[in-house]
């Protein structure tokens, strides 16, 4: 089993890079990446140590911090979608869903175990969202640097991360036997891989949106 946090070191420079670059009170809403990051941070760093070090059941803790990471999320679809879609029409069904799925599985494992089938619908309407928002973004006749665009760059992270993740809890039986018979932790090192990917996206956010106001 690896024990170097990776994917929490990643977090942590995330958080960095989110008081650097969105201290500015220019940026408006994107300061709140910042309290985001830093309540991310706190959780995943206690989870692993709880994990790790400790060897304590942490399911429970992130069955908290399940419908905070989705209702963030959610604000920050509705937020850059909305110019292109009506984006309303999917998170609302989406969040019912996930509500009613995520009291359902909590309440019936008392919040110790973490709502699986509640984040995967979760995940299912986030990669809806991002692909409808990179297909009403193509559909734009006027040009758009990618390279220098913000917005592109949270959704491109939140799509690959979302869309690795919910192929790894579709094949978790599969994943755990490989880590059971040749002691290889797959999804460890999948998630450290998909976290590096969504958190280099999220910076090449922030550093652009830093850029576009100074």
């Amino acid at each position: 089993m690896l024990f170097f946090p990776f994917s929490e070191i990643m977090e942590a420079i995330c958080l960095a890079s989110s008081f650097f670059y969105l201290s500015n009170g220019k940026v408006g809403n994107w300061s709140y990446f910042r309290w985001f990051m830093l309540f991310t941070v706190i959780l995943e760093f206690t989870g692993f140590t709880m994990y790790f070090i400790y060897h304590l059941n942490n399911h429970w803790l992130y069955n908290i911090n399940l419908p905070v990471e989705i209702i963030f999320i959610s604000a920050v679809l509705y937020k850059i979608c909305s110019p292109y879609f009506k984006v309303q029409y999917w998170l609302l069904p989406g969040l019912s869903l996930f509500t009613g799925f995520y009291f359902y599985e909590s309440i019936y494992s008392h919040f110790l175990l973490y709502s699986i089938i509640s984040n995967n619908i979760a995940s299912v309407m986030i990669i809806i969202i991002c692909c409808l928002y990179f297909y009403s973004f193509l559909k734009k006749e006027e040009y758009v640097d990618i390279y220098k665009h913000p917005p592109f760059w949270i959704i491109a992270g939140l799509f690959f991360f979302y869309f690795g993740s919910t192929a790894c809890n579709i094949f978790y039986t599969y994943l755990a036997s490989i880590n059971l018979k040749q002691q290889i932790p797959v999804r460890f090192i999948i998630f450290a891989l998909l976290n590096f990917i969504l958190y280099s996206c999220w910076m090449r956010a922030f550093l652009c949106k830093y850029r576009q106001t100074i």
